[in-house]
């Protein structure tokens, strides 16, 4: 992380609900953490799950700043894994069917979706 100097009034950082990020680092920590006694291992539980929903608030932010054209071709690319799976069986082995040729024309037709959806 760089050193970078923020403004007192901070502008241009990203807006997060922090009372929204608290409840749901508290009701991680209910949930994975149920039997803490002592207050340091509440205090540690409870530092593990604000990592995680920072983490998960920062993961949907970015998610949902993505536009259209990231969000086809970042599906395109999760179908062409699929299809490379379908292809990495043993043998030739085709448990799937028909689904292998239902992948890739799909693919084909989000491509040229994607082609012409301008960037």
């Amino acid at each position: 992380m760089p050193n970078s100097i923020v403004p007192a009034n901070a502008e241009g950082m990203p807006k997060f609900d922090r009372a929204a990020i608290m409840r749901t680092a508290w009701e991680i920590a209910r949930k994975r953490f149920p039997n803490m006694k002592t207050a340091a291992d509440r205090r540690f539980a409870l530092s593990l799950a604000l990592k995680s929903a920072w983490m998960t608030a920062k993961y949907e932010a970015q998610q949902a700043a993505k536009t259209v054209h990231q969000r086809a071709a970042a599906r395109v690319e999760e179908m062409k894994l699929e299809l490379m799976r379908l292809d990495a069986t043993p043998f030739k082995i085709r448990l799937d069917g028909d689904k292998r040729a239902a992948l890739a024309s799909r693919i084909d037709a989000m491509t040229k979706e994607l082609a012409a959806i301008p960037a």
